[in-house]
């Protein structure tokens, strides 16, 4: 059953001057609007970035390093005795090159995997929740201010109400019919009702300077009107968690620590128990040539314009470490794999406290829900006593058989009832989008999915 908004009549023909000719901002505007203002999710993308570029970056293990090498030089050979000249040794350019590959295996390059994955998963979760933080305070704030709106409309009625009274109320004084006693109260009922329309348009107008705080926007807007009031029926919250609680945030995130400590113990354990086995492969080459003969002890190497390769090897080896000290019980690494083990027990425990709170959380929200609506149905039929009293004393005036003065009266109950029957629609509405948002799905699949059908009637 769907309840509609009530007595449109009196918000359409109560909008301020200027209020229509406002540009209307959507929720949906308005959230990207603070998701692009937010330095929160600013930073949690940045991150979630970083841990990718991170996962993707394993093939730096098994690149090999190369490197190219250039020397060029020239110089006098100083006489060490008379008999000797200052002789110029001439150019001469070294050219050498060189390619290196080195990899370790350990118990961190099995996990390491696994280990950038759940990193990046974790980052992309917080990215979610951030921007379901964002998104749930921009969607309560927006809703609340829409609803602003009509309560400062439904103020200004009440203010014309009064004003037409009190007129009626001099009237009547000045012809003798009424006393002062009677005049000074309508004279109070009118300042009452300048107080609230004061105070209902300065809530609009903080709650306006907050929500475009909030958004980064800096012009003032309309708001669209309230989604419609749809009454659920929720099954058992037991049946809601086991039908949603996988996908939630909650339980995402605590899974996802589960298995970076689970990862972390295979790790832990393999390193204290696995041999470490490296190994190396190595190139080098180094030639050159010289504009002089090269020597040595009178014997000559190279001719002068002669290229010729000074070094050529390659050379590899392998490594094999076994740590025969980590079996000792209570050596670190020992020590390590327990504390590891102790870590995933606390995320074992973590993740079933947090199935309890957001079981928990289901089930008052779920409770919550059923009271607002029980609320609902009798503010629904206040409102309908309301408008038909009103009618029948509107009637009672234009006879001359009510005074102006309860037929003030009777439209500010009038107010009230729709006012009170506003304010239980809008804690209604939250309550489903915050359940909604706790089970990990949208508003409108909530409702699509568990609508109160409305009875047969015969």
């Amino acid at each position: 059953m769907k309840i509609l908004p009530k007595l449109l009549v009196l918000l359409v023909l109560a909008l301020p001057l200027g209020a229509e000719s406002l540009p209307v901002v959507t929720l949906d505007e308005a959230i990207e609007s603070a998701s692009e203002n937010n330095i929160t999710l600013k930073q949690a993308a940045i991150s979630l970035n970083q841990k990718i570029r991170n996962e993707n970056n394993y093939v730096k293990d098994y690149l090999p390093t190369f490197g190219l090498s250039a020397t060029a030089d020239t110089g006098y050979s100083f006489p060490t005795s008379i008999k000797n000249k200052t002789e110029f040794n001439g150019f001469g350019l070294t050219l050498g090159a060189s390619a290196n590959f080195e990899y370790t295996l350990t118990g961190s390059k099995i996990t390491g995997g696994a280990a950038r994955r759940l990193s990046k998963e974790a980052a992309a979760l917080d990215y979610e929740d951030a921007y379901d933080s964002i998104e749930m305070l921009i969607t309560s704030s927006y809703w609340t201010l829409a609803t602003y709106d009509i309560t400062a409309a439904n103020a200004r009625t009440a203010l014309e109400s009064a004003k037409e009274s009190y007129e009626s109320t001099v009237e009547m004084y000045d012809a003798g019919i009424v006393d002062e006693l009677t005049l000074s109260y309508a004279e109070l009922e009118l300042h009452n009702k300048e107080l609230t329309l004061r105070e209902a348009e300065n809530n609009k107008a903080l709650a306006m300077a907050s929500f475009k705080a909030m958004t980064g926007l800096t012009e003032d807007f309309q708001t669209e009107e309230l989604p419609e009031t749809v009454l659920l029926s929720l099954p058992p919250a037991e049946e809601l968690f086991a039908e949603y609680s996988e996908a939630t945030q909650a339980i995402r995130e605590a899974r996802n620590a589960l298995s970076t400590a689970e990862n972390t113990a295979k790790e832990m354990s393999l390193n204290q128990y696995m041999p470490t086995v490296s190994a190396s492969i190595r190139y080098t080459y180094l030639g050159g040539v010289s504009t002089e003969n090269t020597t040595m002890s009178g014997i000559t190497l190279r001719k002068a314009g002669e290229y010729g390769t000074d070094t050529h090897s390659l050379t590899g080896s392998v490594t094999v470490s076994i740590p025969l000290s980590s079996y000792i019980p209570g050596s670190s690494a020992d020590v390590l794999k327990k504390n590891s083990k102790d870590a995933v027990t606390q995320m074992a425990l973590a993740l079933q406290d947090a199935q309890n709170t957001l079981l928990s959380s289901i089930r008052e929200s779920s409770m919550t829900i059923e009271q607002q609506q029980s609320s609902l149905s009798m503010l629904e039929t206040n409102l309908e006593i309301a408008e038909h009293s009103y009618k029948l004393a509107e009637e009672s005036y234009n006879a001359g058989l009510l005074s102006a003065s309860d037929l003030s009266e009777s439209r500010t109950q009038l107010l009230n009832a729709q006012n009170n029957l506003l304010s239980a629609r809008l804690g209604h509405l939250l309550s489903s989008y915050s359940l909604a948002n706790t089970l990990g799905i949208t508003l409108q699949e909530l409702q699509e999915t568990y609508p109160l059908m409305e009875k047969e009637t015969v």
